[in-house]
């Protein structure tokens, strides 16, 4: 996975998206500078948190924009629909009639890796794709198209540039339609235990998962550092989703991922496999309160 790629100073043949939010001036019209900064900072953080979960690493973010790499073309393009899907929900929380476009572009080809920078035409290719989108737009340049499975590559269309972009040479357009590119995931089952095997529960997502001090929660981790409602874990459109309700904040590490999640009051996605520590950040020689995992529920009693 990405993590391979630390200890690399070489060029590394990889996938760049730019994700850039659209059209905000209309946000802070509507919502005035403070509101409107504070949204845009929890809506970059909140699709940084998904393409991290979809094996994604976030190189770069700012108020209205994020950089992430990935291993495979067909990765990031399926990473593209899953953030616009994210957007669009996001943005039914402040009015049903709410959109905030965004402009996605992906180029593949090399990226110079130097942790913690990484860089190189790759990124600067997907930055001005992203740049050259029209209300909303997923451009790909030639080496995207090239890496597709076929029948993704199918969905692509030759694109108009912008104007001002004609230098951009060969690039395609993907279509996003709304609740139809995603496929909603069956349900799965969440698998929690403790490092000292003291606690081993498997959950469904029939109900919320309430983990704390009080003595009434779902897991009960008696510690100081660790809230009597510390966090709750709810299933939500095909992912198990974390959000933190305590004082001292919780640390999600996703196996796939370089750093681990920082939760205050905020939410992330769970993916595959991982670890959780609350109250307090992870530490080497200290183990994690929780370790997680994901996996298809168990076969019906009498199933072949």
């Amino acid at each position: 996975m990405l993590r391979r790629w630390l200890s690399q100073r070489a060029s590394t043949q990889l996938v760049a998206l730019h994700a850039a939010l659209a059209s905000t001036h209309q946000l802070f019209l509507s919502l005035g500078e403070l509101r409107a900064r504070q949204f845009l900072e929890l809506t970059i953080n909140r699709l940084a948190h998904r393409a991290a979960a979809m094996s994604g690493l976030v190189v770069r973010s700012d108020g209205s924009s994020l950089l992430v790499l990935f291993e495979q073309a067909e990765q990031a393009l399926r990473a593209s629909w899953a953030l616009r899907e994210e957007l669009r929900a996001w943005c039914l929380n402040v009015d049903a009639e709410f959109e905030l476009p965004m402009d996605i572009g992906l180029s593949s080809g090399s990226v110079l890796c130097r942790p913690p920078t990484y860089q190189g035409e790759t990124l600067m290719r997907a930055s001005i794709l992203a740049a050259a989108g029209q209300g909303g737009e997923t451009l790909l340049d030639q080496g995207v198209m090239q890496a597709l499975p076929p029948e993704l590559a199918a969905r692509a269309h030759p694109a108009v540039p912008a104007p001002g972009f004609a230098h951009l040479g060969d690039a395609w357009s993907v279509d996003f339609v709304p609740g139809s590119a995603i496929k909603v995931a069956d349900p799965l089952w969440l698998h929690l235990r403790s490092p000292d095997g003291r606690i081993y529960l498997s959950f469904s997502p029939s109900r919320p998962i309430r983990i704390g001090r009080d003595g009434r929660a779902d897991i009960v981790i008696d510690s100081p550092q660790i809230s009597r409602q510390h966090a709750v874990i709810v299933w939500r459109n095909g992912s198990y989703m974390l959000a933190d309700t305590s004082r001292n904040g919780t640390w999600v590490r996703h196996q796939a991922a370089l750093q681990p999640v920082h939760l205050q009051r905020g939410v992330c996605l769970l993916d595959r496999a991982g670890s959780i520590n609350l109250g307090r950040g992870p530490r080497t020689g200290r183990a994690p309160d929780l370790l997680f995992s994901i996996t298809e529920p168990p076969p019906a009693p009498g199933a072949p």
